[in-house]
């Protein structure tokens, strides 16, 4: 029997920051396998909708369950969630005194409780996955700055997530080095990983979203299959937006 239970369902969720409204009664429930692209301008709540997804933002009110669990605030909880769902970030994140191997094996062996070869496997697997198998006992420093996110990217997925969240992985990037990294997010999304990302990258949006979402002023204006989203944009706001960034 298949299970039906989503990935991420989020109900009536609140958040603030101080007196600051920054997530607004956000109703959203992403689909295993579901390829989930947030889009809107800064300030709009979408980096606070995804970090939410895992705890890194406390919600006040409302419900966010990711893989059927709740997150209600509770250390048990975060801690439960966060080990099913992987992250990466605008920076890289990498520990500098740690060859990228090392980096990539810490979750398997702190999260996971794998034993040292266990570890090293799956690291590896997760690096060749996304190219850089070669550069298991290079230095971060050494590594180009898409090299370091893919590397960041393998380290998550080494989690074996049920859920990859990203938030604007390409905006710290120079051009030339955002394609190697949307390359292995278009694989991850062909390879049926539930994926959530915040990025102003409108072609990957269009070529591998399943929806897309805009939000502004903490809520969630429009969401649709990229087909409407952006031929056939409902809400002024949108129609606004995509104006502005498409020309």
């Amino acid at each position: 029997m298949t299970d039906t239970t989503p990935a991420v369902a989020m109900q009536g969720v609140n958040a603030w920051f101080g007196a600051t409204h920054v997530l607004r009664a956000i109703d959203l429930t992403v689909a295993p396998a579901e390829t989930l692209v947030i889009c809107g301008p800064s300030g709009s709540g979408k980096s606070t909708l995804i970090r939410a997804v895992n705890g890194l933002v406390a919600h006040q009110s409302g419900t966010i369950r990711v893989a059927g669990l709740a997150l209600d605030g509770s250390a048990k909880a975060t801690d439960a969630v966060r080990a099913r769902v992987g992250m990466v970030f605008q920076a890289f994140n990498l520990f500098p005194h740690l060859t990228v191997l090392e980096n990539c094996t810490l979750a398997p062996l702190h999260v996971r409780r794998l034993g040292l070869k266990a570890a090293r496997e799956l690291a590896l697997g997760h690096l060749d996955r996304v190219g850089l198998a070669d550069k298991a006992d290079s230095a971060p420093a050494e590594l180009s700055g898409g090299q370091q996110q893919r590397v960041a990217i393998a380290r998550a997925l080494c989690l074996e997530p049920q859920v990859m969240l990203f938030d604007e992985p390409t905006s710290a990037l120079d051009p030339e080095m955002v394609g190697e990294v949307l390359d292995v997010l278009t694989d991850l999304a062909a390879g049926g990983t539930t994926l959530l990302c915040v990025t102003h990258e409108m072609g990957f949006a269009r070529a591998v979203a399943d929806r897309v979402v805009f939000m502004d002023e903490g809520q969630i204006v429009e969401i649709a299959p990229p087909e409407d989203f952006f031929d056939r944009p409902r809400h002024p706001r949108t129609q606004g937006f995509l104006s502005r960034i498409l020309g």
